[in-house]
């Protein structure tokens, strides 16, 4: 009996080796596989590392962008203070110079009234002029027929002269006869007498009315060249006024296009800005949402790993405690170190990558230094070509002034000419009468009357061509006055157009405005219920965290019960660990739904920006076209009207040839009337005493005239340098001009070439959006795959675990039973006793050995 006990005692003893044999294979095996685990937990780790190392160079890069793009933001900002400080001065020009515009408004109708009151002081002056013609008339009426009376009186003394010379040749004769004719001599002298004192008196009057007419002629003549004068100077105001209205109406024209750049000007740069802020504002959100998303990945990583790292501590202080295998934790706490050295490592090298972003902020700062200064010698260039521009207007102003007193001076010459015909006129009737007067008095009184018609004549003929000039210059007044009104509705009609526009764009970037506050609240709320289900996600953690700590201390105090109640423990154990596996499989089913629909959730949203930042981009470009072909129209416009002015300036300086060929035709018909006067006072020369005070008067005119031609010279050759000086200044403004138009051009390359580099900016930042996404997709898929990898190395972990206690707790079991087996010492019952040892030994062992096969199902090939 003994000897079957101890072969089966030995059987049994081989069976358990065999298992123990397994036993330690499969411990092996588990070996292997969690240094395997560990292995790809250090390959995954490092992968993450670099991961990590990339997405902070990622950040970093995507930080200096963004902090790019804020300076970009507030240079821009700096800018609009600047044009709106410039607009703000504008409007303040504009309001001066709509008060100065009413101020001339003023002046321009005190100067139509003062003109109106020339006017009638001309006709009052002409029609005093017809009363004293009238009035001289009548007195040569009746100075004809004091005339005729003179000579009847004068034909009445003849004949009594002649009677007395027949009665003085009668007395003679009776001298002979006798003394009787004394008396009658008598009576005759006394006669003579009387009629020498009769005629004495004639000659005293007729000295004195003389005396009178030629007083009352140079009070006329007087009043005439009073008139005249006062005439002139009115002429003269009038002429002044009318160029002082033109050049404050071309300076008004000038002042509203430069007021309506600048504000086109403001306005562009308004939409451009505003434009831009909206882009920053939504890269900034953008790369805003794609931090907390990288951040929020990361911290479900960090988390998933820990948990990891908990699961993979617990099981090996579980074999810890079920193998005692110390040596294994040292391995692990050199890996650990090993692992913080290289923690420390890549710590060292985000300081350097640290110490490398602030480099490279600081070469960012330095490079927008350098722009700023660039922007300000921009700025000074800028400011340097608006004080030519302005300089150039003050020039044009200045030779629109010198034009008006050249055509004031020529005014004037037009009148001293008239003047000297005038003269002239008046010279050839005094000559005239003078050589009337030397002449019989009839004669001389036809040549007065002749004289005088043709004075008349002359008069209404100088009346007349006054009255065609008057015409012709309220012609060309109403003329120029009907193009203003045409250029000032032309400018109103651009005015209202630019107004409309400008309404609709506002319109338009205020309902972009909405649009992009509508999205932004959006964004935010999405933001805020993000944050909100992450902390509710944390709090689950917590919990779970929680749970799991207060399991690892009632598996603490398990374990020191243990020594007590191992059986009643595994199974405890065993529950417990199944269904704080099981709740971790639900938990983490329920977190991959639920991020599997926030992915879904975030791809949508991301589509649906996609297509709102796509049609914005469309509207952006399709603003911008329309701003071209403004910006291309008013181009096209400054042209026309830089044209039209040198069609003035052009049409001036023909104005100014035919002007200064006039005059010098009128400077030869004067020297001619001069040769003819210097010819009829040779001729004078020859004639009597009277007529020797005469010359010497036309010598005096005469002296005159050639002062006036000697100063008409001058001014002629003054005029002809004026009017080369003109031609310079006016091709120096052709010049500055075309710099002008050339200095346009490049600016609006600059404009496009800016606007390109603006759009190739967009195009670089759609392409990091684009890798960003990309990224994050391949990132999340990457992390759901480690995911579900370390949930099923779990689950086969805790498969194995539990294969192992259970194992553990069958060899305890049978050990006890073959203990009390062999410690069994009545012989009376060792034959019942191997009887049932035999019966029961061998569906024990085949029991046994099914179980070991039914339990070693992975490692079947390598036991065999």
């Amino acid at each position: 009996m003994r000897d079957d006990m101890l072969g089966k005692l030995e059987e049994e003893k081989a069976a358990v080796q065999c298992k123990l044999k397994w036993k330690d294979e499969q411990f092996r095996h588990l070996e292997e596989a969690l240094k395997k685990v560990q292995d790809d937990f250090r390959a995954a780790k490092k992968e993450w590392g670099s991961d990590r190392s990339t997405l902070v160079d990622r950040i970093d890069t995507l930080e200096a962008d963004l902090d790019s793009k804020i300076r970009v933001a507030e240079d821009f900002r700096s800018r609009l203070d600047m044009c709106s400080q410039a607009l703000a001065h504008e409007e303040g020009r504009r309001k001066r110079v709509e008060t100065e515009m009413s101020e001339l408004r003023h002046m321009y109708g005190n100067v139509i009234s003062e003109y109106q009151g020339a006017k009638s002081m001309v006709e009052s002056l002409s029609s005093k002029t017809d009363g004293d013609i009238a009035y001289l008339r009548s007195s040569l009426a009746e100075k004809a027929t004091m005339l005729k009376e003179i000579e009847y009186s004068k034909a009445r003394i003849e004949q009594e002269n002649e009677d007395l010379r027949s009665k003085l040749k009668e007395y003679q004769e009776a001298q002979i006869g006798g003394a009787d004719a004394v008396v009658s001599l008598k009576s005759l002298r006394e006669k003579f007498r009387a009629l020498e004192q009769t005629h004495r008196s004639c000659t005293e009057k007729l000295r004195g009315k003389e005396e009178e007419w030629r007083l009352q002629m140079t009070k006329l003549v007087n009043d005439l060249d009073g008139c005249l004068s006062q005439l002139e100077s009115k002429d003269i105001l009038i002429v002044q006024l009318q160029n002082e209205l033109l050049g404050s109406h071309r300076s008004l024209e000038l002042q509203t296009v430069d007021n309506w750049e600048a504000l086109i000007i403001l306005t562009v740069v308004q939409t451009k800005f505003y434009e831009s802020c909206s882009f920053v504002d939504t890269a900034k959100l953008n790369m805003q949402h794609h931090c907390e998303e990288i951040e929020k990945e990361i911290s479900s990583a960090k988390k998933q790993l820990e948990e990891q790292s908990c699961i993979i501590a617990q099981s090996q202080a579980e074999q810890k405690q079920q193998s005692g295998v110390i040596t294994k934790l040292h391995a692990r706490i050199e890996e650990l170190e090993h692992m913080e050295q290289e923690h420390k490592k890549m710590q060292r090298q985000l300081d350097a990558y640290k110490e490398m972003r602030d480099n490279m902020l600081r070469d960012a700062h330095c490079l927008k230094d350098e722009t700023s200064k660039k922007e300000s010698t921009l700025q000074v260039k800028l400011r340097e070509a608006l004080s030519a521009l302005d300089e150039a207007n003050c020039a044009l102003a200045d030779r629109k002034r010198e034009l008006s007193q050249l055509e004031i001076s020529l005014h004037h010459q037009k009148e001293a000419i008239e003047h000297l015909e005038k003269l002239k006129v008046d010279m050839e009737a005094e000559a005239k009468s003078y050589m009337c007067d030397n002449r019989i008095l009839k004669r001389d009184l036809d040549t007065a009357l002749t004289a005088k018609v043709e004075a008349e004549e002359l008069l209404r003929q100088e009346k007349m061509q006054l009255t065609c000039a008057l015409d012709e210059a309220k012609y060309t007044l109403s003329e120029r006055n009907s193009e203003l009104t045409q250029f000032e509705i032309n400018l109103e009609k651009v005015k209202v157009d630019m107004g409309t526009e400008l309404k609709t764009c506002m319109d338009e970037n205020c309902v972009l405005k909405r649009d992009l506050g509508v999205a932004l609240i959006a964004k935010m709320e999405a933001e805020e219920c993000h944050t909100k289900e992450k902390e509710e996600f944390c709090g689950i953690i917590k919990e779970k965290g929680m749970m799991i700590d207060k399991l690892q201390q009632y598996v603490a105090v398990l374990e020191e019960e243990n020594m007590v109640k191992k059986l009643d423990l595994g199974s405890l154990i065993k529950m417990e660990c199944d269904k704080s596996i099981r709740e971790v499989k639900n938990w983490y089913s329920e977190i991959v739904e639920i991020s599997d629909k926030k992915l879904l959730e975030l791809e949508e949203r991301l589509r649906f920006a996609e297509q709102k930042f796509s049609c914005r981009e469309q509207e952006i470009m399709n603003m911008f076209d329309q701003e071209e072909s403004d910006w291309y129209t008013l181009i096209a416009e400054k042209e026309i009207a830089i044209s039209d002015i040198q069609q003035t300036v052009e049409s001036v300086q023909l104005d100014i040839k035919h002007l200064l060929e006039a005059a010098a035709a009128k400077v030869a018909e004067v020297q001619l009337e001069v040769n003819q006067l210097y010819g009829f006072a040779e001729t004078l020369n020859s004639l009597n005493i009277i007529q020797e005070h005469d010359t010497v008067f036309k010598d005096m005119l005469i002296a005159e005239c050639e002062r006036e031609l000697d100063s008409l010279q001058v001014n002629l050759v003054q005029e002809k340098h004026q009017s080369r000086n003109l031609k310079n200044l006016i091709e120096q403004l052709e010049a500055q001009t075309a710099s002008e138009m050339s200095e346009k051009a490049e600016e609006h390359l600059e404009v496009t070439n800016k606007l390109k580099s603006l759009e190739g900016r967009n195009e670089t930042l759609d392409e990091h959006l684009r890798e960003l996404k990309s990224r994050t997709t391949d990132m999340s898929k990457a992390v759901l795959q480690e995911r579900n990898q370390l949930v099923n190395e779990l689950t086969g972990l805790t498969n194995t675990i539990g294969e192992v206690i259970y194992g553990g707790e069958s060899m305890m079991s049978n050990l006890r039973r073959i203990m009390q087996k062999v410690n069994e010492e009545p012989c009376n019952d060792r034959l019942t006793s191997e009887k049932t040892n035999g019966r029961s030994s061998s569906p024990l062992i085949r029991h046994k050995s099914g179980h070991v096969l039914d339990r070693r199902s992975p490692l079947k090939e390598n036991n065999y």
